[in-house]
């Protein structure tokens, strides 16, 4: 079996029914050897879950949870389990509007060798009084048995600061500890904030970032992104008036900017694309706000703006080199699968990491407003595999398939607003050494939705393509009040 790259990624506890056969099952079996990946029970096959930060619990509405969907020679999906802030072992207490799982990032911040989860609830209120909107991060620590029955509040924002709408794992302050870097969107200028590891002890948050724009902290990742064997934080931000990607690395006391582009992106997902061993930065459908900064050309060529683009800026052993070599893709690129349209949204929802097993990660690109023949906003998930030169080959063409439920081997049919590609993950979910891709699908039965049912669903694609591709919806595992399941990915 090939080793693979993935960026840590994904969640789960509290055991939660059986549907069509899936149900709660013991956590080790005889399985592949070990993968790189979420693998929250260590069982050898790589974990997907998903924040339902939209579901009802116990009548509470948008009180938020997690639905963990357990790898296993089938695939992602052999058994489940669902946890919410009223699980035993999870700190706090279901609230309506908490909003829990509207942010989840993953890695092993505990040093167990299993995977952990780091879950933001933005809505979250703390104390008493009339104040409201602090928000909390949680991080559950994942055990053998496949339960999350072991957690800690790790940050607490101010009244009104929403902190946790994003988040981003990394060891920042070189200390050999995880932290967590914390998006706070309703700061005074919309900011990030750094909670240092280690994430086992009670720590204040500390060493604000402040990404000067109101209403919003942006996406986070967190990446090595000048090849030194350190972890970056890229923040990318946007306002009414302006917008900016910037990235930030520990001096030896505090996180510092030293480089900043005013493009900024969607979402953004960092990884090694041409196999250099420095980390790339992408930039999900690309823009730029502020009118001087667009004849800078920082997302791109104009001609490739149609439906939306991505940019690619290559990392660089050189700090000062960064993004000095980029790509912009989009489907009017030479090799990318599909047509583009006005308003398709291309890239706007990404993940990275490698499913061929060649050593260099692979891109993703949600484009969850295209159309699957008459049918509008049924939505596509663009698989772009890499080479030596990235994204592109030496003549500015891509390699890539697009897949949505028009496609073969990929079960439903599309229908008006499905949004297939609204949000997307990566796993070897069935041990097989090649990665596998998950896709949100939130809007799935939305024309059905029934205040006690749900709607959404998460498709997986084995390999990243369609044969053996499987629906596990919301209704398939008869989860009440799960509104939007899918648009929320732990990765």
């Amino acid at each position: 079996m090939r080793s693979k790259r993935f960026p840590a990624a994904l969640l789960g506890t509290v055991a939660v029914l059986a549907s069509a056969g899936l149900g709660l099952a013991p956590a080790a079996s005889a399985a592949p050897a070990a993968v790189k990946g979420p693998d929250f029970n260590g069982d050898g096959y790589a974990d997907a879950v998903v924040g339902v930060y939209r579901g009802d619990v116990d009548g509470k509405q948008s009180a938020g949870y997690l639905h963990v969907l357990y790898g296993g020679s089938s695939g992602a999906g052999t058994f489940t389990t669902s946890v919410s802030q009223d699980s035993p072992g999870v700190p706090g207490t279901s609230e309506a509007k908490d909003h829990f799982g509207s942010s989840v990032a993953t890695a092993d911040v505990d040093g167990d060798g299993l995977t952990d989860v780091v879950v933001g609830a933005p809505g979250e209120d703390v104390g008493s009084g009339s104040t409201a909107g602090h928000g909390s991060v949680v991080v559950l620590y994942g055990s053998s048995d496949g339960l999350f029955e072991r957690g800690r509040t790790i940050a607490q924002g101010q009244a009104g600061s929403g902190a946790g709408s994003s988040l981003a794992v990394g060891d920042f302050t070189q200390d050999g500890a995880m932290d967590v870097a914390v998006g706070l969107p309703h700061g005074e200028f919309g900011e990030v904030t750094l909670r240092p590891g280690p994430l086992t002890e009670d720590k204040p948050l500390t060493h604000l970032l402040h990404t000067g724009f109101g209403g919003t902290a942006g996406r986070l990742a967190a990446g090595d992104f000048d090849g030194n064997g350190k972890t970056e934080l890229a923040v990318s931000a946007y306002s009414n008036d302006d917008s900016r990607t910037t990235l930030w690395r520990w001096n030896g006391s505090a996180l510092r900017e030293y480089w900043k582009s005013p493009a900024t992106g969607y979402d953004i997902a960092a990884g090694d694309f041409d196999g250099d061993n420095v980390d790339d930065l992408a930039l999900g459908h690309c823009l730029i706000i502020a009118e001087a900064d667009r004849p800078t050309g920082a997302c791109g060529p104009d001609e490739l703006a149609k439906g939306g683009k991505v940019r690619v800026l290559y990392g660089s052993a050189d700090a000062e080199g960064f993004g000095t070599r980029s790509h912009t893709i989009g489907q009017e690129t030479p090799g990318v699968a599909g047509t583009a349209e006005e308003a398709d949204n291309f890239g706007i929802k990404l993940a990275a990491g490698d499913l061929t097993g060649d050593g260099r990660d692979d891109l993703v690109a949600g484009t969850p407003a295209e159309g699957v023949g008459a049918v509008d906003r049924a939505g596509s998930a663009t698989v772009l595999t890499s080479g030596p030169t990235g994204l592109l080959d030496a003549s500015g063409t891509a390699k890539s398939a697009a897949w949505h439920q028009d496609s073969a081997g990929v079960p439903g049919t599309p229908e008006v607003n499905d949004e297939f590609g609204s949000a997307l993950a990566l796993g070897d979910y069935d041990g097989d050494g090649d990665g596998d891709v998950t896709v949100g699908v939130f809007n799935e039965d939305s024309t059905e939705y029934e205040q006690t049912l749900s709607s959404g669903g998460v498709w997986t694609l084995p390999n990243g393509a369609g044969t053996g591709s499987k629906a596990l919806t919301a209704r398939l595992f008869g989860l009440r009040g799960a509104l939007y399941y899918g648009q929320v990915l732990g990765h």
